[in-house]
Parts: structure tokens; sequence; C-alpha cells
């Protein structure tokens, strides 16, 4: 299994209102989450509070490493139930193609969990950003 997620969607929304629907409070409940935060400037926090299949309060934290306006935002995520030493790297990419614009998603740096959690892991990951993903494009679409 490959140690990174990468997916990318279409989208006919323009490169600002797209930007704004990943790093804007108010947007970003209408396609993640009523309490995600991702702060458009660098070290600004990503949190994203939620609940496991048990009903147990889960976190996942980082910090924005990198950015451009309207073009990419590079963040880490860790979950707290992760060992210290397990820190993934998620970048949202926006690429103008005249007609529409490509939004990739990529999440990498799977190695740094351990080998008896990474393949679950990377698959319920993968599986969440799809899910994600085609909300988002639904939002912006419609």
């Amino acid at each position: 299994m490959k140690d990174s997620i990468e997916l990318s969607i279409n989208l006919k929304a323009s490169s600002g209102w797209i930007w704004n629907a990943l790093t804007d409070r108010g947007e970003l409940e209408n396609w993640w989450s009523e309490s995600v935060v991702l702060e458009p400037k660098v070290g600004g926090a990503f949190k994203e509070p939620w609940m496991d299949d048990e009903g147990d309060k889960q976190m996942a934290s980082g910090k924005v490493v990198k950015l451009k306006k309207e073009q990419f935002i590079t963040f880490t995520w860790r979950e707290k139930s992760w060992p210290k030493t397990a820190v993934t790297e998620c970048t949202f990419t926006i690429e103008d193609t005249g007609k529409e614009r490509v939004l990739t998603l990529e999440h990498s740096g799977w190695d740094t969990l351990p080998a008896e959690i990474r393949a679950k892991t990377i698959k319920d990951f993968k599986v969440g950003w799809g899910y994600h993903l085609k909300e988002l494009k639904s939002y912006l679409d419609d």
C-alpha cells in the first residue's frame, strides 16, 4: 500500500471561493465540520474534534507550515491517540486550468505511524478524505 493519499476533484468555483471554503471557519462547517479550524497563516492552528465509532471524543491537531493564498496550504496532522512521534502532513493545492479548478489533497508522512496501525489508518483516512472532498464538491458546485 502506498504511504500517501492523493485525491483530486474538479470544481467550477473560483480559486478564491475554494480558498475560502478551505480556510474560513464559517465555510468549513458547510462541508467538513462546524468544529474544524484551519487558520490561513504560517503557524496557524489546525484542529478537528471528532467522535470515534465507540462515541469517544478524539482530536486531530497541527499547525500550518506553508501556504500561498488561493494556491496551496500545508499543515501537520496528529491524532491524540497516536504515538508522540507520529505526525503526518496534508496539502490542499488549487490549480486553475482555465475552465475549472482542480483541488488536490495529498496526505503523507504515514511512515511515522507504527507499522501495525499504518495500513488500516491510511485506508480509513482515504475513505474519510473521499467523503469530505465529495461534500466539498457538492457544496461548491451547487
